[in-house]
């Protein structure tokens, strides 16, 4: 059997593992297998690519992160195990192979002084996918063979034999199975963006468009300058640390623990902002081991089943059950935190028996300032409506440094950001009821994919604590100013012009504008030139669902969602072709997301049962897929 995996990413090698694990565990190996990887970047994709500058850091900590399987997993093959990222660069092996790949001196000390909880270097992961798919190539089974190719596949199309013809800008090649392992793909722009850019080149100024900072050269931005950078989550963040450590820089501790930056003189002015006006919050230090994940009180398949109306949960529910969740964890961690004389127990059971939950909180008298108030969380500064951009920096500062605070306590014992990572240990429930198809299609297309996912990004997808306490201090040091909320950014004059209007009469302008976001998985708006090309020939339809009677299109490619084989745009199945990964974001939950050891994850579970599928061989039963 002759196969084409495209994509040689985290998801591409991972489906690799699986196939040759399938393979040789669970085939009499007499027919020959073959397989293909086709990436330009070659093998960690283009995310986790080792030449990209070494102070991006990961968004996971290092021991929660790994490409093996373990007894945790739900397989229908044997456990391949082995290090996760966090053991692997702590070995000799990895001081080893980091060392013959000629990775800098910065790198190898990196690897070998890293703790559990720290997050590595996104290199480093890279060096770890590739060390990875060297320990496949060693124990490759006789009658495989293994292949990696740095193209790019432009178009696919099957043959009257029920084969796949795979094209690349110079090659055309037929394969029995195709699996795309897609990760992050650029967008065209939109008019606003078009616009802008267009006016950069007509005004000889800067444009960068949304695409992953990694790829992104700001190393000509001269220093001193203003600088817009439009967006205040993650890729904000990235293009700070560029711009500040990447150009010399250096952090130092005040006496309370606080930091404060030293410059180096070449950073440039950085003004950003968003419509929120708000950076995202941080993670917390992490303080859980091996598969640790906080498990639902109240968001259980009993409470769900309990609260069907029509064989769906309405989401007003849904909300109660995951707020409760979330008050019953802040207000347990906060009496043990901060009330020695309160019982973190008590409370415990009396909240869960009590109908009237409030009450049992009102009963405790915790003081305003240490409830838990979703709308201050979700818009801390509301009561904000009009102030200075020089008042605004004292506001978000001390935010800033309340929250890192939190932060610092840890993933057990921070009140608030402990309570916030509940979106991610709750990750599997999440995606189990997105899988069931258990919210009405409406209230799936705009409450759940709309808001729910809008204010979890924000509460939980941000940076490291470290990175927060940076920021803090950069902006301390008048190296950047966050714009109050309501950012607009238009072109004028010849300048990139940037307000929050409904805050202050405040203006910047400057000849550099960066949009500060990855691009969202939209099969509407996609520059892949597969996805097009596929798109174009009708061998691929939009995941939609039924709004009021009419189509509403969630931007994601449809698949069968038992087995993740294409569907085309008539409906009908492409046997041959599965997909996973980016671009099923609206159809699946958190596709970004690395696989996490000792918790079943579904990037495992997924990649073994496309293998098997793929090999014609039984998939393990109930599995989750990603």
């Amino acid at each position: 059997m002759k196969i084409a995996i495209i994509g040689a990413g985290p998801r591409g090698v991972l489906v690799t593992s699986a196939l040759l694990n399938q393979y040789k565990q669970r085939t009499d190996q007499t027919e020959p297998l073959e397989i293909k990887i086709f990436d330009p970047y070659g093998i960690g994709g283009r995310v986790w690519r080792t030449d990209q500058w070494n102070g991006l850091v990961m968004n996971s900590p290092a021991d929660q992160v790994s490409l093996f399987t373990d007894e945790t997993v739900n397989l229908s093959s044997k456990v391949y195990d082995g290090p996760a990222l966090f053991g692997w660069l702590k070995s000799d092996v990895a001081k080893k192979f980091l060392t013959e790949h000629n990775f800098d001196q910065e790198m190898i000390d990196a690897a070998s002084n890293i703790a559990p909880n720290d997050y590595a270097p996104r290199t480093l992961y890279g060096a770890y996918i590739q060390w990875f798919y060297s320990e496949l190539l060693r124990q490759l089974a006789h009658n495989v063979s293994l292949e990696v190719i740095k193209s790019q596949i432009i178009s696919l199309n099957t043959t009257q034999d029920a084969k796949v013809n795979v094209v690349t800008s110079d090659k055309e090649e037929i394969f029995d199975k195709i699996v795309m392992a897609l990760g992050q793909q650029d967008n065209y722009l939109n008019t606003d963006e078009q616009e802008l850019a267009s006016y950069a080149e007509e005004n000889e100024l800067k444009y960068f468009q949304p695409t992953h900072p990694g790829d992104v050269n700001v190393d000509d931005l001269p220093a001193g300058e203003p600088v817009i950078i439009r967006g205040l989550s993650l890729s904000f963040l990235d293009y700070t640390s560029e711009l500040t450590l990447g150009r010399g820089g250096q952090y130092f501790k005040n006496d309370d623990g606080t930091l404060f930056y030293q410059p180096s003189g070449r950073e440039p002015k950085i003004i950003a902002g968003s419509v929120h006006g708000v950076p995202y919050y941080p993670k917390p230090v992490s303080e859980k081991r091996y598969g640790e994940m906080v498990q639902p009180v109240f968001l259980t398949q009993e409470n769900v089943d309990k609260h069907l109306e029509n064989g769906k949960l309405p989401f007003e529910t849904f909300i109660d059950l995951i707020r409760s969740d979330f008050q019953l964890h802040y207000y347990m961690l906060l009496i043990n935190d901060s009330y020695p004389f309160k019982s973190a127990t008590q409370f415990k059971e009396e909240f869960i028996a009590a109908d009237d939950k409030q009450a049992v909180i009102d009963s405790y008298d915790f003081p305003e300032e240490d409830q838990f108030d979703w709308d201050y969380i979700l818009d801390p500064f509301k009561d904000i409506k009009v102030i200075s951009t020089t008042d605004y920096q004292n506001v978000v500062v001390n935010w800033l440094n309340g929250i890192v605070k939190d932060a610092k306590k840890g993933s057990k014992t921070g009140p608030l950001t402990s309570t916030l990572e509940l979106f991610r240990d709750f990750a599997p429930t999440l995606r189990k009821l997105v899988a069931e198809n258990i919210f009405s299609s409406d209230e799936y297309a705009n409450d759940f994919r709309g808001t729910f996912i809008r204010n979890r990004n924000f509460l939980a997808v941000g940076g490291p604590a470290f990175r927060s306490a940076q920021l803090s201090a950069l902006i301390r040091a008048g190296i950047v100013t966050i714009m109050a909320p309501g950012m607009e950014v238009k072109a004028a004059d010849g300048w990139f012009v940037t307000a929050s209007p409904k805050r202050n009469n405040d203006i910047f302008k400057s000849s550099v504008l960066i949009e500060a976001r990855v691009p969202k998985a939209d099969i509407k708006i996609t520059a892949n030139p597969l996805l097009e090309d596929l798109k174009s020939n009708g061998m691929l339809r939009e995941y939609s669902v039924m709004v009021r009677d009419e189509a509403a299109g969630l931007a994601a490619i449809d698949v069968n969602p038992n087995s993740d084989q294409l569907l085309a745009a008539n409906g009908s199945q492409e046997a041959d072709i599965f997909l996973w990964g980016v671009p099923l974001d609206g159809l699946r939950l958190a596709t970004t997301a690395s696989p996490r050891p000792g918790t079943n994850d579904p990037n495992l579970q997924t990649a073994d049962k496309i293998a098997a599928m793929v090999l014609g061989l039984k998939p393990a039963d109930d599995v989750l897929m990603m």
